[in-house]
């Protein structure tokens, strides 16, 4: 199944009066990677319209001529764009203002206070549970020490 160029046309203008003025994302494995850095900038569009098909994709003038951006959630195939949409609003939808607490998002990985590489890992109680041992810098409330190490963390996960 390839969805047509006319119905989608037909829809973009019954929904919004036009073709333009709006970002328009057509989901494909052909598109670009998806990325915290374009999951960023779709945040801050004011209108975002997601086209998803099933099975074969699109009419070839819908991405030449309508969707302003072909967009990939990773290098293999789904039966359908919906879970590749649900993965892209998702995304989105956290990088909103009030969607989650601002200190919750500026430290995770890909954010620029890890300088875009990956977030070091998380420990909970108790300290020790069947041998396995939470690191002693994390429990020696020395604030200076535990960053250093979050940071060293982080660069070893993102160089691996």
């Amino acid at each position: 199944m390839v969805l047509r160029v006319d119905v989608v046309c037909a829809a973009l203008e019954a929904v919004y009066g036009g073709l333009g003025g709006r970002r328009t994302v057509a989901l494909s494995p052909q598109g670009r990677l998806l990325d915290q850095d374009l999951v960023e900038q779709l945040a801050r569009e004011d209108e975002l319209a997601i086209l998803s098909a099933r099975f074969e994709g699109f009419d070839e003038r819908i991405v030449e001529h309508v969707a302003t951006d072909v967009v990939s959630i990773g290098r293999y195939v789904l039966s359908g764009g919906e879970l590749p949409a649900m993965v892209l609003v998702d995304a989105i939808g956290r990088r909103l203002p009030g969607a989650i607490r601002a200190e919750s998002g500026a430290v995770e990985s890909f954010s620029a206070e890890l300088e875009g590489g990956l977030e070091f890992p998380h420990y909970t109680r108790p300290p020790e549970f069947r041998g396995w041992k939470v690191p002693d810098v994390l429990l020696s409330g020395d604030h200076a020490r535990i960053a250093a190490w979050r940071r060293e963390r982080s660069q070893e996960r993102t160089a691996s």
